[in-house]
């Protein structure tokens, strides 16, 4: 199996049990990986996945079944917190027609992974024989039932999640067992007047079904069979690089990149550079019109179907990061940007241009994000702005701030606006942090431009009070 499912066992041990739980079923199941280090897109042999959740099992006291179904219910919370929360909330307006559509979200994960990952198969339809207005989920896998008390984990956080509703799912058949090809779930609401969500139908009471009626309320019915044409709009959507489909696929792409150890792009990102690259590659195609996905094929056993840091967009390339100060003034490398304790890549904030919009000198700054320190002592005062002589004013001008006649006013700057997005005066300094000023500005690969002007002072009367 992919990395996806041992690093979520990992993150759900010490979520719900702690470090030290983790460690004994580490031990037990003998896993030699280091602590965060499983690869969510590198292959695992089964047998490995199926040792830490035996040692799971036995560890904590619970039967397997038991260990696999709490997988499947927090995988759910896994996925939403690794970005794709948004594309499961798209897959359907019911249950039915979500299970349904998982194949398609399926198909294009299988264009982006490395070879060998091979998809189970959902398909579902309306229990047409059921009093309770159910539905019949079918469910296929090369590996047979070994993974189906996870699968109903995850029917059962999706239900709950995604739609609000509690079910009931009633095993029909076992793939493999009494000649089954598949396994078959018989799934029911809790709550009979939540059908409608579950199905993608509304109810009608005994006298409406006897008279007929065709709306209800003056309302237009939902469709109460599997919607072909929905099916296909997603799959079509996924399959031929929709907006979701692309994003999703480029964002696999430079993830895949960064954590791939025998590939250029290995840790060779900060997170301002890697943030980047995703958005870049989500929109732009190279000279023949190609997406990302569609120019490297990534196999494992072949570097050339692999970008490298040759192939990077030309902001991302040494010389224009020299020349123009991206990205903080860090050049991509192999390995330069190993991931945190949190597993994401290093944070880079851009460098501040400090800019005298009289004399015209400039000084850029190295400054680090944090909320405790002031713009005053991390810009203002910083030991680089006094030999670059960007605070010193012509005379006439110093001898107007002396007078008390304009004041020094220090203006984040806006390029493409050719306006401010703020300004502090030098009071303001002493309070603002620099954390502050990074959020202020929009994610860039630019420096910072703070604008060093001279504003008329303003008077006021000692009487005026504050409202």
């Amino acid at each position: 199996m992919f990395g996806w499912i041992n690093d979520c066992t990992e993150c759900l041990v010490l979520t719900k049990f702690g470090e030290e739980t983790w460690q004994q079923i580490k031990e037990k199941a003998g896993c030699e990986v280091e602590d965060g280090g499983f690869l969510r897109y590198k292959y695992y042999p089964d047998s490995d996945t199926v040792q830490l959740v035996v040692a799971a099992s036995e560890v904590l006291g619970i039967e397997v079944d038991d260990v696999l179904f709490a997988f499947g219910d927090y995988f759910i919370d896994y996925v939403q917190e690794n970005g794709y929360s948004n594309v499961l909330k798209c897959l359907g307006s019911n249950l039915r027609d979500w299970l349904s559509n998982l194949n398609s979200l399926h198909d294009h994960l299988q264009a982006s992974y490395p070879k060998g990952f091979v998809a189970p198969v959902f398909w579902s339809e309306d229990d047409e024989a059921s009093s309770k207005c159910a539905i019949l989920v079918h469910y296929y896998s090369h590996r047979g039932s070994l993974l189906v008390p996870l699968v109903v984990g995850i029917i059962k956080k999706v239900a709950r999640v995604y739609f609000d509703i509690e079910i009931e799912m009633d095993q029909l058949q076992l793939q493999d067992e009494n000649e089954a090809k598949h396994t078959s779930w018989r799934i029911t609401t809790v709550d009979p007047l939540k059908t409608a969500i579950l199905r993608g139908e509304k109810i009608r009471t005994s006298a409406e079904k006897r008279r007929g009626h065709e709306t209800f309320d003056g309302e237009e019915t939902i469709s109460t069979s599997t919607s072909t044409a929905s099916q296909n709009r997603y799959l079509n959507a996924f399959r031929t690089g929709g907006n979701v489909a692309s994003d999703l696929r480029a964002e696999e792409f430079v993830k895949r990149h960064f954590y791939n150890a025998s590939c250029e792009l290995y840790h060779a990102l900060t997170l301002e550079q890697y943030i980047y690259l995703s958005k870049y590659w989500k929109v732009n195609e190279n000279e023949e019109e190609k997406f990302c996905y569609e120019v490297w094929s990534l196999q494992d056993d072949d570097p050339s179907t692999w970008a490298s840091l040759e192939d990077l967009p030309s902001k991302l390339l040494p010389e224009m990061i020299t020349k123009n100060k991206y990205f903080g003034g860090m050049v991509p490398k192999t390995g330069k940007y190993p991931p945190g304790e949190d597993g994401k890549p290093q944070s880079v904030p851009p460098l501040i241009s400090v800019v005298n919009g009289i004399t015209g000198k400039s000084k850029n700054l190295v400054v680090k994000k944090d909320e405790s320190l002031s713009l005053e002592d991390g810009i203002y005062n910083h030991p680089d702005m006094e030999g670059a002589g960007v605070k010193e004013f012509p005379p006439g001008w110093q001898q107007r701030i002396v007078a008390g006649e304009v004041e020094i006013q220090c203006d984040v700057w806006n390029e493409e606006t050719d306006d401010s997005y703020h300004s502090f005066s030098l009071e303001d300094l002493k309070t603002a942090s620099t954390k502050q000023l990074y959020d202020l500005v929009p994610m860039s690969p630019d420096p910072i431009k703070i604008v060093l002007q001279c504003q008329e002072a303003v008077e006021v009367d000692e009487e005026w009070e504050d409202i």
